[in-house]
């Protein structure tokens, strides 16, 4: 910034007493934007007063099958967002497009940033800088450091890691259930749980969880991929799943973790949930500690304790942080 005072995300400015809570929802629109523009999935995201965790899924190969025209359309609208002065709405004219098109590397490298995780976090970074330093009437740096990232390797390391960013609001004491924490995936699957539950399936378009990844795995479904706003994914690059779990059964399992993480005395996985984990493979005895502990206990790479070696290897390393909890973890 331009002064000492240190930036506020969303808050309250212990100088002021200005409230920015307001950013939150910010954010969550932000994310929601973007998912439908993007070839990346929103699986997870959890916005806090002082920083933020989104859960991604980079599909390269949805890029590929969109024509030269739609990758221009969908990087100027991109483009328009990030720069903190439009919306998904704002439509490009042709004669924009059809620059961008005279150039076939650039409409190759186009593609590449679609699927670009370091992309997608720019477009949010910016968009959310520009606005709150014009809201606050300062200019120049806003975020502290450039956002950190984890690869999750396996099914399990995303229900871990799932678990852990739905229920940061309950940790930090900001909620005390996952239906208050509101800007939370979780938050958004409860509110998409119940609206399925009212309307029928054809409202599915209009759920709130809509932009968000499918959660349950289907081996039937292939890549449901959207090219126009027209086709059955316009709010998400497809409709693959996560997690072989139905959202009622992860929601159960989120419910009970959140409960054990306000209670004094820790209980064991009840009969009813033990059959999730044992699927998976997840010694349940160290399921409540991981998930609380997930931030400290893993490295860069997050799964099963093979799945560290090896990326340990690629990288020309002899060991990774989170193989011995791995191996203790996951059978």
């Amino acid at each position: 910034m331009n002064d000492n005072k240190p930036a506020i995300l969303c808050g309250i400015d212990p100088y002021s007493g200005q409230n920015y809570d307001h950013r939150r929802q910010w954010i969550h629109d932000l994310l929601e934007q973007l998912a439908g523009l993007f070839c990346i999935e929103v699986a997870f995201h959890a916005e806090m007063s002082n920083h933020l965790h989104v859960v991604l899924r980079t599909r390269p190969d949805v890029a590929q099958r969109w024509s030269r025209e739609e990758v221009v359309r969908r990087w100027l609208k991109i483009a328009k967002i990030k720069r903190g002065t439009g919306d998904a709405r704002w439509e490009p004219t042709t004669d924009r497009i059809q620059q961008e098109l005279a150039d076939p590397k650039r409409v190759n490298r186009l593609r590449k940033r679609l699927s670009d995780i370091s992309w997608f976090m720019a477009a949010v970074c910016e968009n959310v800088a520009r606005r709150a330093n014009q809201e606050e009437h300062l200019r120049g740096r806003f975020w502290e450091t450039r956002f950190c990232s984890r690869n999750l390797a396996d099914e399990t390391a995303i229900l871990v890691c799932g678990m852990y960013v739905d229920l940061n609001p309950i940790r930090a004491g900001e909620a005390t259930t996952p239906e208050e924490s509101r800007y939370t995936s979780a938050y958004d699957r409860i509110c998409g749980l119940q609206a399925s539950r009212i309307h029928t399936a054809t409202d599915k378009v209009t759920s709130p969880d809509r932009w968000l990844c499918e959660l349950t795995l289907s081996e039937r479904l292939e890549t449901d991929v959207g090219t126009t706003e027209q086709d059955p994914t316009p709010h998400r690059a497809s409709d693959k799943g996560l997690l072989s779990m139905s959202r009622e059964a992860y929601l159960a399992l989120l419910d009970w973790t959140g409960r054990q993480v306000r209670s004094d005395k820790r209980g064991a996985i009840p009969d009813h949930l033990a059959p999730i984990l044992e699927r998976l493979q997840i010694r349940s005895e160290h399921w409540l500690e991981t998930v609380l502990q997930f931030d400290q206990r893993f490295g860069c790479v997050v799964g099963r304790a093979e799945e560290i070696t090896t990326a340990a290897a690629r990288m020309g390393r002899r060991w990774l942080r989170g193989r011995r909890v791995a191996c203790e973890l996951f059978v």
